[in-house]
């Protein structure tokens, strides 16, 4: 997998006048960099860590990542931006990461959210020559955060109710949609919620891991879809 943007690579490792090598991250909130509050860091967001472990592994590659994530978007919302925000740009990669809105659906909302990635990944093959990696969620609150939660936040009761979508299998059930859509298409898939289920397995708090104590992963646990993708462009581990 992946065989044509690692050609790519090393096209333009070759010969400095080929075009970059250029990456599109498609998501939400998480992609798009938002950590406490509706404040960005563009630096410890999964897809920058992910340009410099790129840059690490080929010095002599120029990439540009696309940040492509839009706070509080789901797959819908992602497929109707595709002509805007992806197809004009005509990256070799793109990752696709949603979930985590999308999973206020409900049991009942896992078919659109479904029908939304197929849409996605139909259309990007159809009108690029991208390839495509499927991120699943990061895990959401299992019990209350206390301080880290937002005023506004605690008097929505989002804590209560993340709660019972990470707690009741719920957003497990949204990221074995996205492997479904996957393999599918034959894609490959960094997953991250079965890495934060291994933590949990292994006794993390995994609430602790939350930046805004709901659903926002902190700067170090940005590193997990980055090194996943990162073994997924990078096999050998040459890094």
């Amino acid at each position: 997998m992946l065989e044509r943007l690692r050609r790519r690579i090393e096209e333009k490792t070759a010969d400095q006048r080929a075009r970059p090598v250029t990456i599109a991250a498609l998501g939400d909130s998480v992609t798009a960099g938002v950590f406490e509050r509706v404040d960005y860091d563009f630096v410890a967001v999964y897809h920058a860590r992910l340009k410099g472990l790129l840059e690490a592994r080929w010095p002599q590659c120029i990439f540009n990542v696309l940040n492509v994530g839009v706070n509080g978007d789901s797959a819908p919302g992602g497929l109707a931006r595709l002509e805007r925000d992806v197809i004009p740009h005509q990256p070799d990669l793109v990752t696709i990461a949603f979930g985590l809105n999308d999973s206020g659906g409900g049991e009942a909302g896992r078919t659109r959210f479904a029908d939304a990635l197929r849409g996605i990944a139909g259309t990007l093959r159809e009108r690029t020559e991208a390839e495509l990696l499927f991120l699943t969620p990061s895990f959401m609150n299992s019990r209350d955060a206390g301080d880290a939660v937002a005023p506004n936040h605690r008097a929505a009761n989002l804590p209560a109710l993340f709660a019972e979508r990470q707690n009741s299998g719920l957003l497990a059930h949204y990221a074995e949609e996205v492997r479904t859509v996957a393999a599918e298409f034959g894609c490959p898939v960094a997953d991250v919620y079965r890495a934060w289920e291994d933590l949990a397995q292994a006794g993390v708090d995994t609430t602790a891991m939350l930046a805004n104590g709901l659903n926002h992963p902190d700067r170090e646990a940005h590193r997990i879809p980055a090194e996943l993708i990162m073994q997924w462009i990078d096999p050998a581990g040459e890094r």
